[in-house]
């Protein structure tokens, strides 16, 4: 049998078992914009080398490679075509489904770079699967999926991009909402969520719901869990201050904020975010 993307049910199991053979994965970030500095995929990279037994090939796509460490194989961004006034700027993602990226080969693991790794990645790289993403935490009946870790084979994908540049600009924002995660996980033939408990979202594992009683808390290590995630305006850096970062947007509209404090300091996360 074909899947629509042109490749047989069996192509992904033969890249796959590949893989097991080889024990080897790209493991790819990107970074664009001013954002996130170099120590942050210095960070990333050191986390992962910390947390595999698998012969890695580690690669960050970026505008500005200045300060990366020499590990880490530096390449251009991949080319999206997009109106960023139409329809947002968040799209560089999608070029990573492309053919022949970057000239890699295989199974391939994408992780943001605001993550913090706390146990090992190798169970990330033994499940089976053509597409895995983690499932959205918020509507999830929706079943739209969260791109902070992504597994996938290269080329495999492609018809990705070709499925968003027939997209019509305004499906994309009134059915997608102009997110780039929710477009890539119907926009894929085959996608798979992992396991809910491996990629935990630090504001609902490490924290009490209550936002008042959060103030007062101090937030605890995860029960479980493999990944940490963070999103909103928290990230690993401001955690550790018990802040939100100010710079990172934090909503919709105007918000009294008298204070970047949201809960007590969290120094356990630097023992797992260093390089």
């Amino acid at each position: 049998m074909e899947d629509r993307a042109g490749m047989t049910d069996s192509g992904w199991q033969a890249a796959f078992a590949a893989a097991q053979e080889s024990r080897k994965v790209n493991i790819v970030c990107m970074k664009w914009g001013t954002r996130y500095g170099p120590e942050w995929v210095n960070r990333l990279y050191a986390m992962v080398v910390r947390n595999t037994t698998w012969d890695i090939r580690f690669v960050c796509f970026t505008d500005d490679g200045k300060g990366i460490r020499r590990e880490v194989e530096c390449q251009p961004l991949p080319e999206v075509r997009f109106d960023a006034g139409k329809i947002g700027k968040y799209w560089p993602k999608l070029g990573l489904m492309q053919e022949g990226l970057g000239g890699l080969q295989g199974m391939t693991l994408f992780l943001d770079l605001d993550l913090v790794l706390v146990d090992s990645l190798d169970p990330f790289l033994t499940l089976p699967g053509r597409f895995l993403i983690i499932k959205e935490w918020k509507d999830p009946h929706l079943g739209y999926g969260n791109s902070s870790v992504v597994r996938f084979f290269i080329g495999m994908e492609k018809a990705v991009l070709e499925r968003f540049y027939a997209t019509p600009e305004d499906v994309i924002v009134e059915k997608y909402g102009s997110k780039e995660q929710n477009f890539l996980t119907k926009a894929v033939d085959e996608a798979t969520f992992w396991p809910q408990d491996w990629c935990v979202p630090f504001s609902h594992a490490c924290l009490p719901r209550n936002r008042l009683v959060r103030f007062f808390s101090t937030p605890r290590k995860p029960a479980g869990g493999k990944i940490l995630v963070f999103f909103g305006s928290i990230t690993p850096q401001s955690a550790i201050r018990g802040e939100h970062e100010a710079r990172k947007r934090v909503g919709q509209g105007f918000a009294f904020r008298p204070t970047q404090r949201r809960f007590r300091p969290a120094p356990w996360i630097a023992e797992y975010w260093r390089e």
